[in-house]
């Protein structure tokens, strides 16, 4: 009861609160009807953005194919493994069609090393544009957590616990590798250039693209994107000490998961071993365990 009213005023008073809970009411329900509204709109902007990008993206590689396809039947063809050079009917052609929109994926095994290698639209582009296209990927796509097989990978070069390690390739936050291996005491650098800024964030130690001296390098999905793969080997011989190793685990030892133009090399049979005498390197210790397979690869 309010002191020193009447009981008409008391009921003005209750009539005048319930007006007021009822237009509070009525705002509440007219700013979710509002920000409803706004959220409908933004998904139908995202779903439009998302269709415009896919459109552009097959336009663009169903331009490209149609361009090559005369191109290819004369041109010659040299794997980026071993260096053998023929025309397009010197090689197996094998032909897939890419999950990301990129068009025909038209790969050539070679004769010379056993690997596969192409699509050759792809490894004619320069670095700057296909960084571009990564970038593209990892803005709508994030991998799988390979936590368990990127630790597989670093655990086979028997590393030395006063050693500093390079995880090439390490993610954009979709696994637990860094952070695992911090917390049992391991110095490991990062390097992922598709998703630096991932990396910068979850305070792991980012590599300056420069500095060497490595004891050893680990990678897990990563080198079947090698567009160059011998310059690559080059690269890691000069950043790893003497006699250091490095481990690179792939399912694409085998020819599989072959629906991405992402996927540039595919070491089959002698390859790696080719691969690692062309650069200075040898193997010195491989393993095969359903889609794990690993090769380790001692610096000369």
């Amino acid at each position: 009861m309010v002191a020193g009213l009447s009981w008409f005023g008391r009921a003005g008073a209750s009539q005048a609160a319930d007006m007021a809970l009822v237009q509070a009411a009525e705002r509440e329900a007219a700013a979710r009807a509002e920000a409803d509204a706004l959220a409908a709109r933004l998904e139908k902007l995202e779903a439009q953005v998302a269709l415009t990008e896919r459109y552009f993206t097959e336009a663009f590689w169903t331009a490209l194919d149609a361009a090559y396809e005369p191109i290819l039947k004369h041109r010659p063809l040299t794997c980026i493994v071993c260096g053998h050079t023929a025309t397009r009917d010197g090689f197996e052609i094998r032909e897939d069609r890419c999950y990301f929109g990129g068009g025909r994926l038209e790969r050539y095994a070679c004769p010379g090393c056993d690997c596969v290698f192409g699509p050759q639209k792809y490894l004619d582009l320069d670095e700057a544009f296909v960084g571009k296209d990564y970038q593209v990927l990892y803005s709508r796509y994030a991998e799988g957590d390979s936590t368990a097989n990127e630790l597989r990978a670093f655990r086979s070069l028997n590393a030395d616990p006063a050693g500093r390690y390079l995880d090439w390739g390490a993610g954009g936050g979709w696994n637990r590798t860094l952070e695992t291996l911090k917390g049992e005491g391991w110095n490991i650098v990062a390097h992922e250039p598709n998703a630096a800024a991932a990396i910068a964030e979850s305070g792991a130690q980012v590599w300056d693209g420069v500095t060497g001296g490595f004891d050893g390098i680990f990678s897990n999905n990563v080198i079947e994107h090698f567009r160059d793969p011998v310059a690559q080997f080059q690269a890691f011989h000069a950043l790893l000490k003497p006699g250091a190793k490095m481990a690179h685990a792939s399912p694409c030892y085998d020819y599989c998961f072959a629906f991405t133009r992402f996927h540039s090399v595919f070491l089959l049979g002698r390859s790696p071993n080719i691969l690692a005498e062309r650069t200075g390197f040898k193997v010195v210790d491989s393993e095969r365990d359903g889609e794990y397979i690993n090769h380790v690869f001692q610096r000369l």
